[in-house]
């Protein structure tokens, strides 16, 4: 379980990396094609708002990290995350599907604690 832990904290971090988040191929890249977000003002976010918005591009820490296999292909990944630029703590979930064998973010939401 600790190298699937590390696997898909990796894809995480891949999410947020400020550098990838100027390159839209590899954020698109890490998300299913029905991807659907709730953020942490509330606001549905799906894919193709991404292809069209300029994505942030923040200094973050993540704790409290946790992996839960749902089934065979599915993972659920949650945690905290400390945006250190705004000052601003999140609870974030993922859910993470395998297409294609690739991993990719079907899900994610924020809520501001």
């Amino acid at each position: 379980m600790k190298f699937i832990k590390q696997q898909f904290f990796e894809l995480e971090c891949s999410h947020l990396n400020a550098n990838n988040r100027l390159d839209y191929n590899i954020i698109l890249d890490l998300l299913d094609d029905n991807f659907k977000e709730i953020g942490k003002s509330g606001r549905v976010i799906y894919k193709n708002d991404i292809e069209n918005s300029t994505l942030h591009t923040f200094e973050y820490q993540i704790s409290d990290f946790v992996t839960d296999k749902i089934q065979k292909g599915i993972v659920l990944v949650t945690y905290k995350l400390f945006n250190e630029t705004d000052n601003v703590l999140t609870n974030r979930s993922t859910l993470w599907i395998r297409k294609n064998n690739q991993w990719k973010m079907r899900f994610h939401q924020g809520t501001i604690i």
